[in-house]
């Protein structure tokens, strides 16, 4: 028996879809939404912000704050968790927000709805419904700088869970998400599909000319510590004293740091970071906790070889040994010997940059990311069979 939404979905009409975020930030929450819009043939997206919603009903913030206080009161004291995050992740507004996401797609009538992250169930009776995230709350326990008391209480977890148990197909941004939907939150295989992210910044048309004697390493991120700021610090200063003319420039965070060959630049608009990938001749992130890290697949378009950590999704996207390097995190000496590897092999930056840039065309995308969306979703929502995850490819792209 078909649903209410799969009946629509096959009628002659334009596809009507829902598409339920907190808000347009994080930028992949606008980008997935017009790459959706321009997927599906005539489709018809309507956007549902509940951040700025929740934000502006004092009410729902009066009573919710009862349940920060009971939720997040002790790791609130211990500064485990940020008042905006705990404001955002209790039972009650996780419910509250849910139940304005159902009503709304309710209203519409959508054929089928999609939502980005957990912070909310935007499920609705008779419309099939589809989750895209980055990241699971659990996901958290992988990192070494984690502290499991920060682990929210069992309701909201058990809230979270159903979310994702209960979607049609939940749709993540690479294998360590996919693997711990399956291995800690017990989804079924069949309806978790890695299908990868898109670049946040401009991506370059053609091939980037690079001297061959370039020395610029380049590190892209708005938190200096948490992306490993101070080990790549480290290892940049052993590097200098072999490699006297190699500079580390720093976007996105300004650290105070005055060492030679290091500039810092702070936050800089996403239309200009681009430029500053283009100048660069190695990309260096060694991050001690990243959901997924579109700064590397902005490194892979502009063809840069990188340096990261083997940490989250980091391994999904560097292949090590073919388009960059992995180390494990902290590990400074490995971040040194690499880094003077690839400063002092012009050829080596080069190959390596090529097949970055291969996989990055093929695999991530944002209009490959919405592709391989409205397949999944016609294939559920025409009650074709299950398909198993399957990893986005890395042969292709070696």
């Amino acid at each position: 028996m078909t649903t209410r939404g799969e009946a629509r979905a096959v009628s002659a009409r334009p596809v009507r879809i829902g598409f339920a975020r907190m808000g347009p930030h994080p930028i992949p929450n606008r980008l997935l939404a017009d790459a959706l819009a321009r997927a599906v043939p005539g489709a018809r997206v309507s956007v549902l912000d509940l951040e700025p919603l929740a934000r502006a009903n004092r009410a729902a913030s009066l009573a919710n704050a009862a349940f920060v206080a009971a939720e997040h009161g002790r790791n609130l004291a211990r500064g485990l968790v940020r008042p905006w995050q705990a404001f955002f992740s209790t039972t009650y507004m996780f419910r509250w927000m849910s139940r304005h996401a159902r009503d709304w797609a309710l209203a519409h009538e959508f054929d089928w709805t999609i939502q980005i992250q957990s912070l909310f169930d935007a499920r609705a009776p008779g419309i099939p419904h589809f989750v895209y995230t980055d990241h699971t709350h659990f996901n958290n326990l992988d990192y070494p700088d984690f502290d499991p008391r920060a682990l929210r209480c069992p309701r909201w977890l058990a809230l979270e869970r159903a979310l994702y148990r209960d979607a049609r197909t939940v749709f993540t941004r690479s294998a360590h998400v996919s693997a711990a939907l399956v291995d800690r939150y017990g989804c079924d295989p069949a309806r978790v599909v890695c299908v990868g992210a898109g670049s946040n910044a401009h991506v370059p048309a053609r091939p980037i000319e690079r001297s061959r004697d370039g020395q610029d390493v380049l590190f892209v991120g708005v938190d200096w510590e948490r992306k490993g700021g101070p080990e790549l610090l480290a290892a940049f200063e052993r590097v200098r004293r072999t490699h006297p003319r190699a500079t580390l420039t720093i976007v996105g965070c300004s650290p105070p740091i005055y060492a030679p060959g290091v500039r810092v630049l702070g936050r800089v608009p996403v239309t200009e970071v681009h430029r500053h990938y283009e100048h660069a001749d190695v990309f260096c992130l060694p991050t001690r906790h990243e959901p997924f890290g579109v700064a590397f697949v902005e490194a892979l378009h502009h063809e840069l070889p990188i340096v990261g950590t083997r940490i989250g999704a980091v391994p999904d996207l560097i292949e090590h040994g073919k388009n960059g390097f992995l180390v494990e995190v902290g590990d400074v000496d490995g971040l040194a010997a690499h880094l003077a590897q690839l400063l002092d092999d012009a050829a080596l930056r080069r190959r390596m940059g090529a097949t970055g840039g291969r996989r990055a065309r093929e695999n991530y995308t944002w209009s490959a990311v919405a592709q391989r969306i409205d397949e999944r979703v016609r294939s559920v929502t025409r009650a074709g069979p299950p398909t198993l995850d399957v990893p986005l490819s890395r042969s292709k792209a070696s």
